[in-house]
């Protein structure tokens, strides 16, 4: 977490600055800012007020490039069209695996979406504060802040395309249009005061966002269950339907709204006392209203009601259709029927209301010279999902839509009826101990612990994964608890030789236990991610940084850090069904995730892999080694000052995933995010040049000098190979101004 602190409005000065910046991007479109800083005394001594304006646009790198999507034999969903191969062959020639894409069944292209740096992002805001001073103990300051982030694209590349095409660096293959609109208003407070002797503090804050976003999903049409909204053909639901498949070319889109407030206050002590204290309560009411719509459905919709189908009498009505599905209930924002392509909907509030209590105590063992400090926090959490979370299994012709949509299935899951919530409370703690060996070396230990809260999945109680008897093996949970983490630290401060060497570091030891782990592996547990409780980690490094100004003019900083973590458990996916005979052994092989393979054995059914990954494991994103280093010089020829510095980063490499799952399979086929990716070792050199005379700065400035290509982030959450890489080589010449 990074505590981000703004300047507060001078009550005793008028000044303001600006500043703007123009740069390039290698491969992509240029870069430019501005800022503008104004502070203006209102009420001398008393009250002042300091406004800043900002719009800062980063031009993009991404090149959308010409391809296809063409529909494959191999594609894991495409048994859904049941156009069974024909001894072993279909019409095309080309390998399968049992079921033929059907004639007919065209290509898309994305020849309308093409372009070059497709995205670029815009920052554009305001932040205004207000401070008033009551009297020499009291004082008021008010912070308003508006910002909107418009980015279009995507920012990842691919290294293959949508028909495994080879594609060059900095390259996709989209299928739709891809943006996201981020929208936040922030209001904060803060009373500052004293009662006797004592200071208190009161913080505020309110905060709303609305964050809309777009991307495609047109991969997808190879997963699991996609051909199920796509396709159809004679088999057990309809068998009076030539096989056929619609087009793959679909979107998610995503609309979200985050309301939170917070307050606290606490009371501490003089600094000067030899007993020190503090304490305080926080409160904290968190809402996120989600409504998430997974559009990937093509078959036509219903628009008439009919019967079955299945017998010659009947009247099927629309047939070879889906029936739209709806949200309904008292907990939703936007109920009724769906767009026609919504396969999946979510529409629902998650809460999240905290309180909490906390002391600290510091006492001078021996004054400026040891101190021992003590502190403990309780806790309390109270979460709450609630809404409708509604998906289309069942829905193929079930014939015109009422005003709630499709709602009679299985897996329609309401959430409003119960409603989930839990309560959880608990104490956390933390001990210091702090020896000032000299004035200038400190050395320190210190005992704390942390936690995330917990909370509930949308999709808890599904089932999943068939076994040989048609009896399912997983049912996904309703909660997941927090984990919970203990650190164990030593560490030191010095300066040396008159304070022109500073060396700090520190050693660290932690437990982390119940570690919340997101799941996707739609083959077993269903193609909805959702949170589970699972691994254990011990981790231990060292962390230390160097200061160095050996001539005048010259600092020398470096930085290191090494981080080993270990997997101490080995859990497995157990069978949680209550109904099953095998409820509470290991999952070790499955017949389908929602639909049953006949033929199917124990002996030949696909294994399932281990998503928590064996003992020994290493925690994911975590590199064991990174470096940096940063020389700079400051010069002066008369009133002109002067610098230039140059920089260098080292990452070590890292995994996405904890444990030994699988790399990606050699034909490029996703059925699972659970794809362990190896996230390469990479080093970044940026450099700067500047000069100030008088109220005028100039900087040139490069960023990534090398042009390095790494990727920082690999995932498959797209259903496509996408690996985030670094931003390319940018230069850039700021120019500021100050009054």
């Amino acid at each position: 977490m990074v505590r981000y602190i703004t300047n507060e409005p001078k009550l005793d000065v008028t000044e303001g600055s600006g500043k703007m910046s123009y740069g390039t991007t290698a491969h992509g479109s240029p870069n430019s800012s501005a800022e503008l800083v104004l502070n203006l005394p209102l009420v001398d001594g008393k009250a002042a007020f300091r406004v800043v304006v900002y719009d800062d646009r980063r031009g993009g790198y991404i090149d959308n490039v010409p391809a296809t999507f063409t529909r494959r034999n191999t594609d894991v969903g495409i048994q859904y069209a049941h156009y069974a191969a024909v001894n072993g062959q279909c019409p095309d020639g080309l390998p399968n695996n049992g079921f033929c894409v059907p004639p007919g069944s065209a290509s898309v292209d994305n020849h309308s979406f093409t372009g070059s740096d497709i995205n670029p992002a815009t920052y554009q805001g305001i932040r205004a504060g207000l401070k008033v001073k009551f009297n020499e103990d009291w004082d008021l300051l008010v912070t308003q802040m508006y910002q909107d982030l418009n980015t279009d694209g995507v920012f990842y590349q691919q290294p293959f395309g949508s028909d495994r095409e080879q594609l060059q660096p900095l390259q996709v293959t989209l299928f739709n249009p891809s943006y996201d609109r981020d929208k936040f208003s922030n209001t904060s407070w803060t009373l500052n005061g004293k009662f006797g002797a004592l200071r208190a503090v009161y913080t505020g804050g309110y905060l709303t966002r609305k964050v809309e976003q777009v991307n495609d999903y047109t991969n997808y049409s190879r997963g699991v269950y996609a051909d199920y909204y796509q396709c159809y053909g004679p088999g057990y639901y309809t068998p009076y339907l030539p096989s056929k498949c619609y087009s793959p070319q679909v979107i998610w889109r995503s609309n979200e709204q985050n309301q939170h407030i917070q307050h606290e206050f606490r009371l501490s002590t003089p600094d000067d006392w030899r007993f020190r204290a503090l304490g305080g309560i926080y409160l904290e009411d968190n809402k996120l209203y989600d409504q998430s719509d997974w559009r990937y459905k093509t078959v036509p919709a219903c628009t008439s009601s009919g019967t079955s189908g299945f017998g010659p009498g009947d009247d099927p009505g629309n047939t070879g259709c889906f029936t739209p599905i709806g949200t309904s209930g008292s907990n939703v924002r936007n109920p009724g029927v769906r767009d026609a392509n919504s396969s999946f909907y979510q529409d629902d509030v998650r809460q999240v209301k905290q309180t909490a209590f906390f002391i600290s105590a510091d006492y001078d063992l021996i004054p400026k010279v040891l101190t021992a400090t003590i502190g403990t926090r309780h806790f309390q959490f109270k979460n709450s999902l609630k809404g409708d979370v509604p998906n289309s299994f069942y829905c193929f012709q079930a014939g015109a839509p009422g005003a709630d949509g499709c709602q009679v299935n299985s897996y329609h899951l309401d959430q409003h009826v119960p409603p989930l919530q839990d309560t959880e409370s608990g104490w956390k703690s933390r001990a210091n101990l702090t020896w000032h060996i000299t004035p200038d070396v400190m050395v320190y230990y210190t005992f704390s612990q942390g936690f995330r809260p917990g909370g509930f999945n949308q999709n808890g109680g599904a089932l999943h994964g068939y076994d040989e008897n048609q009896v399912y093996q997983y049912k996904v949970p309703d909660s997941y608890r927090s984990d919970k983490l203990d650190n164990n630290e030593i560490g030191w401060k010095t300066q040396w030789f008159n304070h022109r060497l500073e060396f700090n570091g520190a050693y660290y030891q932690e437990k982390w236990k119940d570690v919340q782990v997101a799941i996707f592996y739609s083959s077993v547990v269903g193609n909805v991610f959702f949170n589970s409780n699972g691994q254990d980690f011990d981790l231990k490094g060292l962390e230390m940084q160097l200061v160095a100004r050996p001539w005048d003019g010259w600092t020398i900083q470096a930085a290191g850090s090494w981080n080993h973590s270990e997997q101490t458990n080995s859990p497995q996916l157990l069978n949680s069904n209550p109904d099953s005979p095998n409820f509470g052994q290991v999952i070790q092989y499955t017949c389908g995730g929602t639909y049953f393979t006949a033929g199917c054995t124990a002996a030949n059914a696909p294994q399932v892999a281990n998503v928590y990954g064996p003992k020994g494991s290493p925690t994911a994103n975590s590199p064991p080694i990174q470096t940096s280093v940063r020389i700079r010089y400051d010069w002066a020829v008369n009133d002109l000052k002067a610098y230039v510095q140059v920089g260098t980063s080292h990452v070590g490499h890292s995994f996405t995933q904890a444990g030994s799952n699988p790399p990606l399979a050699a034909d490029g086929l996703i059925t699972t995010s659970r794809i362990r990716f190896d996230n390469p070792a990479y080093s970044t050199v940026d450099a700067a040049i500047g000069c100030a005379r008088g109220d005028w700065n100039l900087a040139l400035i490069v960023e990534n000098l090398t042009d390095s290509n790494k990727a920082v982030f690999t995932s498959t959450d797209q259903f496509i190979v996408a690996q985030t890489p670094l931003r390319p080589r940018v230069f850039a010449l700021n120019v500021g101004y100050k009054f």
